[in-house]
């Protein structure tokens, strides 16, 4: 076992978290500064509040399926690999149930 295998059983949780600070400091800084009331016509009528938290919520989304898709591709390799492997699957849609709301909730209110 190398150290660093060790380290993935947390990969997907980590991008999780990282996803969780981003989302809810850019939320905190877009109401402080009016984006919720920034309208972008070329985006559809969204807002710009709106618009950068679907942004960093489908970076973050494709964060977490890299990790996913690189310990997929390792996980018959010992015995931390598939662990990782189905914990990065359970990030995964953590993330999609935690941060779908960037879609349809109010942002600032």
């Amino acid at each position: 076992m190398r150290p660093r295998s060790l380290l993935l059983l947390g990969a997907g949780f980590t991008v999780w978290a990282v996803a969780f600070v981003a989302l809810y400091a850019m939320l905190s800084v877009g109401c402080r500064f009016g984006w919720d009331d920034t309208a972008l016509d070329m985006a559809g009528g969204l807002s710009l509040q709106r618009l950068q938290l679907i942004a960093i919520f489908l970076v973050h989304l494709a964060a977490g399926a890299a990790v996913v898709m690189l310990l997929r591709r390792r996980r018959g390799e010992g015995f931390l690999y598939p662990l990782a492997y189905f914990a990065a699957i359970a990030a995964l849609g953590a993330s999609v149930f935690s941060f779908a709301g960037v879609f349809f909730l109010s942002a600032c209110q």
